[in-house]
């Protein structure tokens, strides 16, 4: 029995690397790095963060969830068909190739995947995609259970590392406004990678517990499979600064989760709630997007030039800044005990005690903070402040 369980895992984690999706991540991860630091370059002349940070992040970031969400996939035992897997792979790939990273949840991937097999069932229909053969038996009433499940507990994650992780690489760019002054949006594109266990029937695993699995689809013997989960995001700011809007979208994102999870447990006492939740999913998700984009397309923006002081664009990473616990969006009135208005100001004022930096600055509450720090020959020659022009 557990010598069965082992092989059936370890087979299991050598089909993660043999998934397209794990390496077409992994590139556009890099890609999102390279094309982020040549905006940043563009703008401030500098990179702010590592082009490799997001590739290293993706992972990082999600192996934990996807921890958690595999216990609970094989705890309860929510089986799924091998086309089922490769379908949704697919849909992932397409996904990415747009461009388009917020396409890439678990409520478009899974969702589609789960439509072409109902259509496919409803229809009666057979067809051949790569070395699989999707038939009408490809679809069983159990999956109206399994998948929306795991939709839920992927939009659930999703709203999770949104909610806690998009600001961290939300990259500011200067654009003109319609009056013509200089003013910030940022851009948050990141991929995150769950590596997370699925039920396939039939394998070398026998339902040696009672009730397990809860939903088999038909078989008695069981796999596991290691699957490279991709959750995709992309999203601009520019009326609410990154930290307030990205994990007021990652709830909304969440709540949305735990409304497709309870659908899919009620479709497990009546089936047909289960293409409900599905719908819910696809049709709920999008219209998360398109609302905050709208709401974010029209009003001020929050890093705009001010009278009153030199306005934070970002922050480098280990600088001084940062160690003062300078913010994106506070406003810099002195510096060493001169008011300062525009960047050159800025620097000048900086160059009076270059060992040493006292700052003003007046927060996002209206509130006037001190900070002061001991200056390195080896710090950058702003302290690490990216301001606008």
């Amino acid at each position: 029995m557990y010598l069965d369980i082992v092989m059936e895992l370890l087979k299991g984690i050598g089909r993660f690397f043999l998934n397209p999706l794990l390496y077409v991540a992994i590139i556009f991860s890099i890609l999102i790095g390279y094309r982020r630091v040549k905006g940043e370059r563009k703008s401030f002349n500098i990179r702010i963060f590592w082009g490799w940070s997001e590739t290293i992040l993706m992972i990082k970031e999600g192996w934990l969830l996807g921890l958690v969400i595999s216990i609970i996939s094989i705890a309860v035992g929510l089986v799924v068909p091998i086309q089922f897997i490769v379908l949704s792979a697919a849909v992932g790939v397409i996904c990415l190739l747009t461009f388009y990273y917020h396409l890439a949840s678990a409520a478009y991937s899974l969702g589609i995947a789960f439509i072409i097999l109902w259509y496919t069932y409803i229809t009666d229909g057979s067809w051949h995609f790569l070395n699989w053969d999707v038939t009408s038996a490809s679809m069983h009433v159990g999956m109206l259970v399994t998948i929306p499940v795991m939709i839920g507990l992927l939009l659930i994650a999703e709203g999770y590392l949104i909610k806690k992780n998009a600001a961290k690489l939300a990259s500011p760019k200067i654009l003109k406004t319609e009056r013509g002054l200089p003013s910030v949006i940022y851009l948050a594109k990141r991929l995150w990678l769950l590596p997370i266990f699925f039920v396939l029937p039939s394998g070398a695993i026998q339902e040696y517990i009672p009730y397990w699995p809860q939903i088999p689809l038909g078989s008695d013997s069981f796999s596991l499979i290691l699957v490279p989960f991709v959750i995709g995001f992309q999203q601009r700011s520019r009326k609410m600064l990154p930290v307030h809007f990205y994990p007021q979208l990652g709830k909304t994102i969440e709540m949305l989760g735990f409304l497709v999870l309870a659908e899919a447990i009620v479709a497990y006492f009546f089936p047909i709630m289960g293409i409900a939740a599905v719908c819910v999913a696809i049709v709920g998700r999008a219209l998360i997007s398109i609302i905050y984009s709208i709401s974010e397309r029209h009003g001020s923006y929050a890093v705009t030039p001010q009278d009153t002081g030199v306005m934070v664009a970002g922050v480098l990473p280990d600088s001084p800044a940062e160690a003062m616990g300078i913010q994106v969006g506070e406003c810099i009135r002195k510096v060493n005990g001169i008011p300062v208005k525009t960047e050159d100001e800025l620097y000048e004022a900086l160059q009076i005690n270059a060992a040493h930096c006292r700052l003003e600055v007046l927060d996002q509450d209206g509130e006037v903070r001190l900070r002061q720090h001991v200056i390195y020959r080896h710090d950058h020659f702003r302290i690490g402040l990216l301001v606008v022009r």
